[in-house]
């Protein structure tokens, strides 16, 4: 498939269908796998901005990323995910630069996100880096 950037729409809100969507492409990945559809919808009216692509032909969601910020100094980036079949469509980089040059996001002094070692090169073409001497990744569960 190749990638076709006026077939889809970008939206910053999603129907319930699309919530479904979303949760059904969060069972797919490591990191969001086991996501309750309530959660997400909480996840949904908290989140801002998001980034939803979707094919208006079927209204399918195909790539979503949602970030939380303070508009000045930090910019945290999350769930930057596109469904298998638009994967190596160029779509993954669509979404990455819309995210990037966002008017929320673009002059932001630290825009940040976490990925796996495989991801890094992908997301060194925007700036990022992962040589932060003296960082370290932190969690608390609850």
């Amino acid at each position: 498939m190749t990638l076709d950037k006026n077939r889809l729409e970008l939206r910053r809100g999603l129907t319930p269908a699309q919530v479904q969507q979303l949760v059904d492409l969060f069972q797919q990945e490591w990191w969001t796998k086991g996501r309750q559809k309530a959660d997400v919808e909480k996840l949904m009216d908290k989140a801002g901005p998001i980034f939803a692509f979707i094919d208006p032909v079927n209204e399918e969601l195909v790539a979503f990323a949602r970030a939380m910020t303070d508009g000045v100094y930090k910019a945290m980036i999350f769930d930057i995910i596109v469904k298998d079949s638009w994967r190596n469509t160029g779509l993954g980089r669509l979404l990455m630069e819309t995210v990037m040059t966002d008017p929320a996001l673009a002059h932001v002094k630290h825009r940040e996100l976490y990925c796996l070692a495989d991801m890094v090169p992908f997301y060194e073409k925007w700036g990022f880096t992962s040589d932060l001497p003296g960082l370290f990744f932190m969690r608390q569960s609850s």
